[in-house]
């Protein structure tokens, strides 16, 4: 009798498991959150309407109310330059700013009716920052001394999210698949729109030249920050607007829309639903592994294990071994299944390799418990030939070879 109710916990514990990879963390609100940010994987800040900001130091799970008061304006962008200070901007030219990490804010500027909204907010300093400007003079605004003076630098159009690499360079993207570049810290811009249909709101960079955006229309990656720009994949197929996406490396990315939150393993060329929720306006990813969500109704989602991926588990029965079987079909066009069984938990890959020994793409790479698996896997952006591919983990290794015809 004990070995079978062990057994049904088992099995009700695995069709649970997906769902149990997001979890909510309260965030003392039930109000529209717009932007959330981490300095590392215990220390972060979240701002929304109402003036409302709140900190963690301990990955979320306590959110503590900082600056109560000091504005009652939606506050749009935050922006952490360390662990010390830190810039937040939203309606009617509203900024405000703490110096010793959110014990005190100050209101560094205000405006009135009719100033319109700043978007964003970066500082590649302690003192000098660019603000996205939605109202008189659009483009950004710009600051050297910490907020003292603010200079309109008017161009046609506004970032909605902005990046610096460092003190000189800097990416925006904004409505209407535009993308606005800075060479000399923010005094000039150029801008460029890619299709003319679709709205940019978030920008992720990865490293100082590859980055990625996204609307309705795709998934765009850059490779050389922002000269130009290529269509990766679709997100949804459905006409969703795109408010937040954020990579991690170049396989692993999430995205955020008007309902799901999505992932992808293979550098945006197939996204996997992870779970239904409202509006998501910014997500934050430490790694791979540790990730959370804003949006609407004040949600703070996080996973500790990057969230669903491309594998589906097949049976919850532990297997005695640790085994990859042929794919099918093989020989293959473009998709192919591929069917695995592991018996002990632990971090797995699951990695394609071409006759030269050069890996080529990574299915997937992430913690897994004991069970029968299945996963897909796309080879769109691989010629015709023969290739190989390996599942492995500390302890264990294997490889099967497969035949990609096109």
């Amino acid at each position: 009798m004990k070995k079978i109710i062990f057994m049904l916990f088992i099995i009700i514990f695995s069709s649970q498991i997906a769902e149990a990879q997001w979890y909510v963390q309260q965030s003392g609100t039930t109000s529209a959150l717009y932007d959330i940010e981490f300095i590392n994987k215990s220390t972060g800040w979240c701002c929304g309407n109402g003036g409302y900001i709140i900190k963690t130091t301990n990955g979320g799970e306590n959110w503590i109310q900082q600056g109560a008061g000091v504005t009652f304006e939606p506050l749009f962008g935050i922006h952490a330059v360390d662990s010390n200070i830190v810039y937040a901007v939203g309606f009617f030219r509203t900024v405000v700013k703490t110096t010793n990490g959110g014990e005190n804010w100050i209101k560094v500027e205000s405006g009135m009716l009719g100033d319109g909204r700043y978007t964003c907010v970066f500082f590649m300093n302690a003192n000098t920052g660019c603000i996205g400007n939605f109202g008189p003079g659009y483009g950004v605004r710009r600051t050297t001394d910490g907020g003292q003076i603010i200079n309109t630098i008017p161009f046609g159009g506004y970032p909605e999210d902005m990046y610096f690499k460092d003190d000189l360079n800097g990416v925006g993207v904004g409505g209407l698949s535009y993308i606005y570049r800075t060479t000399d810290g923010g005094l000039n811009w150029s801008s460029f729109s890619l299709v003319l249909n679709g709205d940019f709101y978030r920008v992720s960079f990865i490293n100082e030249n590859t980055g990625y955006t996204a609307s309705t229309r795709a998934v765009y990656k850059t490779t050389n920050f922002g000269l130009s720009w290529d269509s990766v994949g679709h997100v949804t197929p459905f006409n969703f607007d795109v408010p937040s996406i954020e990579f991690c490396n170049e396989n692993t990315g999430w995205a955020g829309t008007q309902a799901p939150v999505y992932k992808t393993t293979n550098g945006g060329r197939d996204w996997i639903e992870q779970f239904v929720t409202g509006v998501v306006y910014s997500i934050a990813a430490y790694n791979d592994s540790l990730v959370w969500t804003c949006g609407n109704a004040g949600r703070i989602w996080h996973t500790t294990n990057g969230g669903i991926s491309f594998v589906q588990i097949n049976s919850s029965n532990i297997p005695t071994d640790f085994k990859i079987f042929q794919n099918y079909p093989n020989p293959f066009n473009n998709q192919t299944k591929i069917r695995f069984t592991i018996n002990q938990k632990a971090l797995y890959k699951l990695e394609v390799y071409n006759t030269l020994g050069s890996k080529v793409a990574e299915i997937f790479n992430q913690i897994i418990d004991p069970g029968e698996y299945e996963t897909t896997f796309s080879a769109d952006n691989l010629n015709s030939g023969v290739y190989y591919y390996r599942l492995l983990s500390i302890n264990n290794s294997e490889t099967k070879q497969f035949v990609l015809i096109k």
